[in-house]
C-alpha cells in the first residue's frame, strides 16, 4: 500500500501544478505578492527538475517485483508517500493563500524528506548500487532543498499573514532564520555521515545552491540576510569537507604513523 502511494504521490506533485496553473494555482504569483529577503533567485528553482526525475525513477524502482521483499525500502515507503502527497497538497493550499495550512503541510514534507534521508543514509547497503545510486541522491536532492525551502517558506507565510515586512525587522528574522538552516544542515550532514557520499553531498549540494541564490537575489536588498546566507554557507562547507575528509580511508603510512603517535 505504502509504495503505491509513492507512485501516487510522485505522479500528483508534477499533475498537480500542471493542472492547476491553468486554473490560477499559480505558486510563484503568490510568493511574488509576498517578498521576502530570504527568497532566492528564481533560477534556483530549477532544481525541482532534477528533483522530480529522480522521485519518478524512485518511484518506479521501489514498486519492481524484484524489490518487494527489500527492507530498507520497506523502511523508507511511508516517509517518501508522505512526502510526495504532501508536497502536492502544499501547491493546492499555497496559491489559495491558506498560508497556515500550508506551512503546516511543509512541516510534513521536511520531516519525512530527512526522514527518509536518513533512513538511507544508515540502512544502505554498499553491495546494492541502487540504494546507493539511486535512494541516495534522491533523498538527499529532496530533503536539502526541503530544509531551505522550510524556512523560506516560514518568512513568506509571516509575510502573508502580515506579521512581517522587508524592512529591519524582516531582514533580522531572515538572517534568523537561514543561520538556523545552516545549522540544522550541518546537523543532518553529520548525521547521514556514515552512510554513501551521494546522499550527504546531495543534501549539501542542494542546500548551497539554495544559498548561493539568496545571495544573487538579495545582495543589493539586504546585508544582514546576504551575509547570514554566507556564513550559513561556509558552515556547511566546512562540514561538508570535513565529513569527506573523515570518510577517506587511511593510507598505510598515515595509519602507522598515527599508531607511533
Amino acid at each position: 500500500m505504502w509504495r503505491t502511494a509513492v507512485v501516487v504521490g510522485a505522479v500528483l506533485q508534477v499533475a498537480i501544478p500542471v493542472v492547476g496553473f491553468p486554473l490560477g494555482l499559480d505558486v510563484g504569483r503568490v510568493s511574488d505578492d509576498n517578498p521576502t529577503l530570504v527568497e532566492p533567485a528564481g533560477y534556483a528553482f530549477g532544481i525541482w527538475t532534477p528533483i522530480f526525475l529522480l522521485c519518478f525513477a524512485y518511484a518506479a524502482y521501489q514498486v519492481l517485483p524484484s524489490q518487494r521483499s527489500d527492507a530498507l525500502l520497506g523502511r523508507i515507503a511511508p516517509f517518501a508517500a508522505l512526502v510526495f502527497v504532501s508536497n502536492g497538497l502544499w501547491q493546492i493550499l499555497f496559491p489559495l493563500r491558506l498560508f497556515v495550512a500550508a506551512q503546516v503541510v511543509f512541516v510534513l514534507i521536511f520531516v519525512g524528506a530527512v526522514v527518509a534521508h536518513l533512513l538511507v543514509q544508515r540502512g544502505c547497503d554498499p553491495r546494492n548500487r541502487a540504494h546507493c545510486w539511486l535512494a541516495a541522491p534522491t533523498f538527499g536532492l529532496l530533503s536539502g532543498w526541503v530544509t531551505a525551502a522550510f524556512l523560506v517558506g516560514l518568512a513568506t507565510t509571516l509575510v502573508g499573514l502580515g506579521e512581517l515586512g522587508t524592512g529591519s525587522a524582516g531582514a533580522l528574522v531572515g538572517a534568523g532564520l537561514l543561520l538556523l538552516g545552516g545549522l540544522i544542515s550541518a546537523a543532518v550532514i553529520l548525521a547521514g555521515r556514515d552512510g554513501p557520499v551521494l546522499g550527504y553531498g546531495a543534501y549539501a549540494a542542494a542546500v548551497l545552491w539554495a544559498l548561493v541564490g539568496v545571495v544573487v537575489n538579495q545582495y543589493g536588498s539586504s546585508l544582514i540576510t546576504t551575509i547570514a546566507a554566507v556564513t550559513a554557507a561556509v558552515a556547511v562547507v566546512a562540514v561538508l569537507l570535513d565529513t569527506l575528509r573523515r570518510s577517506r580511508p587511511p593510507t598505510a603510512g598515515r595509519s602507522t604513523r598515527q599508531r607511533v603517535i
